[in-house]
């Protein structure tokens, strides 16, 4: 079980966690997702569809943001009004507060430069209450949209994490050819067919092949390692990580950046904070600024999916290149395994094309990884993501 996930938020007070029953380790209260659920975002298995879950739950910066959501409601209130005369209020309790000095007072000019600094900051509020466009629910969708951002980051995680292993893999192939290469090269030097110039090189090839596996090994720890903490977990656990699911090239069939826009433009977070903020503002000046913004947005938001859209296409040839490729080297060693039984390839030769084969199979399921997360990368901006910026 995730007892990690007692711990809500390093950001909560103590007396608070004391207080939370011992069943509630997420968030939301227990009633708001079924046993089934809770069950599974809790056991120590961590699969790609419960990411979005896990980070509702158990994300700390979701979490402190939420708090501090509530605490703005209740500092400031709801609506855009209750904003503007919150900050008024602070600007009369202040000068409510300032205390004028007599002239004759030694401390004169300490206390008025105490005064003047106090009308100063009186001034400033009376002005933001002029100027406010917030309310609560323009900071609702900053925060949802900064979960969704966390959930987009904890998805290219483990997916960075899955190909990650799959790149040490191809490092480890590369070890074995090295350590293969340098052996034979030894051989051959004994029997007077290599230089020790070519000693030399074999070994340094060894050497790199051995820095870039344990680069790739550190890699991996350091990716897997932000993905845990982000999704609760301490850094040093070690959940069972599940595999990224294989791309779905159907998916790409229903894609249309045209046909998509609408909703894409409709769902856009960015937009729905300056259309709010529109909805509140007075001055004509502003109002003119926030409807060029808007429309500005709208013209992103269109761009950003067929940038996206482009990068699936792309992703998908990367794809399909990659699949070629490793039939033509498997056709390579069937015809070498032949060679080889009929004595017209030498062991090294065949042992080259297996491993040839290795790194080609390797490279279809790093590129069926790339083409899932531009997929993604699209659905994302469909769903509220698109760039405006």
């Amino acid at each position: 079980m995730k007892n990690w996930k007692q711990i809500i938020s390093l950001g909560m007070a103590g007396a608070m966690l004391a207080s939370m029953p011992a069943v509630s380790y997420g968030a939301s209260p227990e009633f708001a997702r079924s046993e089934e659920e809770w069950a599974r975002l809790r056991d120590d298995v961590l699969e790609y569809d419960e990411i979005e879950d896990l980070i509702a739950e158990y994300n700390a910066t979701v979490q402190t943001n939420q708090l501090d959501l509530n605490e703005f409601k209740k500092k400031y209130g709801e609506t855009k009004d209750d904003v503007s005369a919150k900050y008024r209020d602070m600007a009369n309790e202040i000068y409510a507060s300032v205390d004028y000095p007599d002239p004759d007072d030694p401390m004169y000019g300490m206390v008025v430069n105490s005064v003047l600094m106090a009308e100063i900051q009186a001034k400033n509020m009376l002005q933001q209450a002029d100027d406010n466009l917030d309310d609560s629910e323009i900071i609702y969708l900053n925060y949802k949209q900064a979960e969704k951002t966390l959930v987009t980051v904890a998805q290219s995680n483990m997916i960075a994490y899955a190909k990650g292993q799959l790149q040490l893999e191809q490092g480890e192939v590369a070890l074995l050819q090295a350590q293969s290469a340098i052996a034979s090269t030894h051989t051959r030097q004994a029997n007077g067919l290599a230089t020790q110039a070519e000693v030399l090189s074999a070994q340094e090839a060894l050497m790199t092949a051995e820095r870039n596996v344990e680069s790739a090994r550190s890699g991996v720890e350091n990716v897997r390692q932000k993905l845990l903490v982000m999704l609760g977990w301490r850094f040093d656990a070690h959940p069972e990580i599940r595999q990224i699911p294989a791309a779905d090239p159907a998916r790409i069939v229903g894609m249309n950046p045209q046909a998509d826009k609408a909703l894409a433009i409709e769902n856009n977070y960015t937009r729905k904070v300056n259309l709010k903020k529109l909805a509140n503002a007075a001055s004509q000046n502003v109002i003119d600024s926030l409807e060029k913004t808007i429309a500005d947005n709208e013209q992103k938001i269109g761009s950003s999916l067929v940038t996206n859209y482009q990068n699936v296409l792309t992703a998908k040839l990367a794809y399909d290149q990659a699949v070629a490729e490793l039939d033509v080297e498997l056709r390579n060693l069937r015809s070498l395994e032949v060679n080889f039984g009929q004595g017209n390839a030498s062991r090294t030769q065949l042992e080259s094309q297996q491993y040839a084969v290795q790194n080609k199979q390797l490279a279809v399921k790093i590129a069926d990884m790339n083409l899932f997360q531009a997929m993604e990368t699209y659905d994302w901006a469909v769903n509220g993501l698109a760039g405006t910026s």
